[in-house]
């Protein structure tokens, strides 16, 4: 009995002992745990230093979720979001952005912008915001975000930053090219235009209104085949600033081509009806420029058309001795095949006139034009949005392309080899 007893008590003394030693292990785990714990704080969130226009970016509001003990436990760290708007000041040139040097390569970034009208202006990756120019000076508010995906055994959560500026850049003014030869285009391109401000430009060549491309604000200026050989000097002027370019026009030794009959013919009732319609559009321009890239060729070719008759050329047709001039490109064609908008735009007139037959005129932005008649079928309407490569309907026997900045020609064929001031960026 005494023996039974013993190890009875001996048995109790063990099982106390491995509780005792659990209650230590569970107390030692316990306040390691508590220790990482309330040591887990700021210091070990990812890097958050953010600069914009040279100028770092204070951290308005954060969110993360970081493991304690290699994830043994999870602790939440929370700043929340508030109306604070970071002032960085005023820029005199176009801000960068730049991130942590050691940002993982799994965070996600996202920055938008918005002007003093709370129109946004930018929206995207930084990635994005490298090829970006701002073309207005004026206030600007930006927000960003940091975030970092869900992985294990490390910080998961979001930056927010929000902040403001002031744009108060020096528009930059600059020319394609001070030599051109007629037919051609001089493009002249303005940057860095304060808000509300207008460009100006004194010439005597033919000017586009001016357009939103590239990130700039272009005006076209047209140089057709008949404008006078020589000098001729052009003062630009926007938000304060002035600029002057001479550009020498240089002849142009256009062909001489003989043809049966004139492309252009018809009835006096027939040239003031074409008037009336077509001559109003002249003065006509839109805001937007959305075609991009060469204009390409109406017509397939050579399967669908062939050039009768080039641009500018000398046209001695039938007996007479002296010549008319091709304002636009003429193809001959084989009919009912299709025809093709050269560009983006919009159709500011589609239909039929006793001069010109089927007739399709095509506004692509700030006064350009394509014009393309003797066409056997019309399928746009007036209104009406193309794009680059659409059919607009069919051909005839001949189709006539031009393009006119305002009531002034120029040449389609360096639009669609990509040459020329149309295509300067």
């Amino acid at each position: 009995m005494r023996f039974l007893k013993a190890v009875g008590r001996a048995i109790r003394r063990f099982f106390l002992w491995l509780l005792m030693v659990a209650l230590m292990i569970v107390l030692l785990v316990g306040g390691v745990t508590l220790f990482f714990y309330q040591n887990t704080g700021e210091k070990n969130l990812p890097p958050s230093q953010s600069s914009f226009g040279g100028v770092e970016l204070q951290v308005n509001g954060y969110h993360w979720t970081l493991p304690v003990l290699g994830g043994v436990t999870q602790k939440e760290l929370v700043k929340p979001e508030d109306l604070t708007v970071q002032d960085l000041g005023t820029f005199v040139q176009q801000p960068t952005l730049q991130l942590p040097n050691d940002l993982q390569e799994n965070a996600t970034i996202w920055i938008s912008i918005t002007d003093q009208n709370q129109q946004v202006v930018f929206a995207g990756t930084p990635e994005d915001f490298t090829a970006f120019q701002f073309v207005q000076n004026g206030q600007y508010q930006g927000q960003m975000r940091i975030a970092y995906p869900p992985l294990k055994g490390k910080a998961t959560g979001e930056y927010f930053y929000q902040f403001r500026f002031t744009l108060d850049l020096e528009s930059e003014i600059s020319i394609s090219a001070d030599t051109v030869y007629q037919g051609d285009v001089v493009a002249i391109s303005v940057t860095g235009l304060p808000q509300g401000a207008s460009i100006q430009v004194e010439t005597e060549l033919t000017a586009s209104q001016p357009v939103s491309r590239y990130g700039s604000m272009m005006i076209y200026l047209a140089v057709p085949y008949n404008q006078t050989d020589k000098e001729y000097p052009i003062k630009v002027q926007a938000g304060g600033y002035t600029k002057d370019f001479t550009v020498q026009v240089l002849y142009n030794q256009f062909k001489k081509v003989s043809l049966e009959t004139d492309t252009l013919a018809g009835s006096q009732q027939a040239v003031q009806q074409y008037q009336q319609v077509i001559w109003p559009l002249f003065e006509t321009s839109q805001t937007d420029s959305p075609w991009s890239g060469v204009f390409q060729s109406p017509v397939e070719q050579p399967n669908d058309g062939v050039v009768l008759s080039d641009y500018g050329n000398f046209e001695y047709i039938a007996d007479r001795t002296t010549p008319s001039r091709n304002i636009g490109v003429t193809y001959k064609c084989h009919a009912d095949k299709p025809v093709y908008a050269p560009a983006s735009g919009t159709v500011v007139y589609a239909g039929n006139l006793e001069l010109t037959g089927g007739i399709v005129v095509i506004e692509h932005g700030g006064g350009l034009k394509s014009y393309l008649y003797h066409m056997g079928s019309v399928s746009v309407q007036q209104g009406q949005t193309v794009e680059k490569g659409q059919q607009i309907g069919t051909t005839s026997q001949l189709l006539q392309f031009d393009m006119r900045i305002g009531n002034k020609t120029i040449n389609p064929n360096l639009a669609m080899n990509g040459k020329g001031g149309l295509l300067w960026r």
